[in-house]
This record gives structure tokens, sequence and C-alpha cells, in this order.
């Protein structure tokens, strides 16, 4: 019987992926047994890391996902396996993990946003697609433009000293 449960739950995480313009997203954390999990606890970290796949995980979302990682740690370490566990503790960590898997996915670096509207000067609908990095990147160099822009106008119009 809990054979069976825990096929069915790895068939639910499997297949309640989020679907993307690139198609399934892989899910970041697989809960199974103390010593797995501490390998994958360990690379998640990792890639919160600056420059990496979760580097835009704003602070409450960091929390969040620290915060079920250390829930889902001690329930496996309290269990020893997801076969251990209560229908009651299995539905927990489902649902700890599902939120987690969730918030990750939303912020990866990675992840596709697409757009499908006409570009100026036309009335055909166009798709274009980036990744979370690009439109960074390509807000953080519009910004720095403008600055020197503005730096620069402020310097032509200074009062000369004469």
């Amino acid at each position: 019987m809990s054979r069976i449960l825990v096929l069915v739950v790895a068939v639910l995480f499997f297949t309640s992926s989020v679907l993307q313009a690139k198609g399934p997203e892989k899910k970041a954390v697989v809960a199974d047994t103390p010593e797995k999990f501490e390998l994958l606890v360990e690379a998640i970290r990792q890639e919160m890391e600056p420059g990496k796949r979760y580097e835009f995980l704003n602070s409450y979302n960091r929390g969040v996902v620290n915060d079920g990682l250390d829930r889902m740690g001690e329930m496996l370490q309290k269990a020893g396996s997801v076969d251990a566990m209560s229908q009651e503790e299995k539905t927990e960590l489902f649902s700890i993990q599902e939120k987690v898997n969730g918030v990750l996915a939303k912020n990866a670096g990675d992840r596709l946003i697409c757009t499908h509207r006409p570009p100026t000067g036309s009335h055909i609908p166009m798709t274009e697609c980036k990744t979370v990095r690009e439109l960074h990147l390509r807000r953080v160099e519009g910004r720095r433009k403008l600055k020197e822009m503005e730096d620069t106008q402020r310097a032509l119009d200074a009062p000369t000293g004469g």
C-alpha cells in the first residue's frame, strides 16, 4: 500500500509541473531520504548564489525556500524516509515541497517569459521570448544608459564660470 502511495506521489510530482514556453519545468526538490535530500539542499542553496540559476530570489522568497527546505529536512530526519511517514506527514511534506518548487520555478533565471504583441509600425503580432536573466540585464543596462544621459545633460546645463 505504501509503495503504491509513493508511486502515486512521485507521478504527481512529475505531472504537476508548470508548463512554460520551453516545456515542463524540472522539479528542483524531490524528497526521498535524508541523505539524498541533504545533497539536494546543498545544490539548491548553491544555485541561490549571485550569478546562478536562482539569483533573482528576493529576501522574502529566499526565506520561504530556506524555511521550507529546513522543515522538510527535519521531517525526513525524524521519519527516516518518506515510506516511514504517516499520511498526514506525507501530505504536509508534499505541500511544503510544492511551495518550494513553485517559488524556485517562478524565480529561475533561465525561465522564459514570452510576449505576443505587434512590433512598432505593424499590426501583426509577433511572439518574443526572453529569459528572466536577459530581461534583468536589459533593465540594468537601460537604467545605466539613462543615468549616463542625465549626467551628460546636467554637465551641459551647468553654468560656466566666466
